[in-house]
This record gives C-alpha cells, sequence and structure tokens, in this order.
C-alpha cells in the first residue's frame, strides 16, 4: 500500500489527537471520521423531504399507492 505524508500544525494535529483511541492509527482515525461524516451525510439528506406534501395530500396518495405497487410486484415476484 502506498502512503503519502501529510502536514499538519500542531494545533491540528492536537484537535486530531483528542478523537484517536489507544490502538488506532492516524490513517484508521481519519478514515473512521470520514465515514462517520458521509454516514451523517447521506443521514441529513432526507431531512429536506420532511414536509415535501404536507400542503398537497393528493399527490402524498399517488405516491404512497406507487410505493404499494412496488411492494407488491417486489411480494409477487419473490413468491414466484
Amino acid at each position: 500500500m502506498t502512503q503519502k505524508t501529510i502536514s499538519l500544525n500542531e494545533k491540528a494535529y492536537k484537535r486530531l489527537r483528542k478523537f484517536k483511541k489507544s490502538k488506532e492509527s492516524f490513517s484508521d482515525l481519519i478514515i473512521r471520521l470520514c465515514d462517520t461524516k458521509e454516514k451523517e451525510e447521506k443521514e441529513d439528506i432526507l431531512f429536506k423531504y420532511i414536509g415535501l406534501f404536507k400542503d398537497n395530500s393528493d399527490d402524498w396518495e399517488k405516491v404512497e399507492k406507487e410505493i404499494q405497487k412496488e411492494r407488491d410486484r417486489h411480494l409477487i415476484s419473490e413468491e414466484s
């Protein structure tokens, strides 16, 4: 595996070190922190849809029907 060297100022190093677990390398720490951030970003994307249909329940009913059709179709295909 190739390695890259990065430089951190003292303040950045100390802040990063606070998050490091005892037997964890800095590479593992950075990967863990990035994975956590990516997971949070994926979860946050759903928040932009909250209340999307609050003013138009007819549209929401159409969406629910389509969802149910897809679920039913999937269940039927699994039973075959």
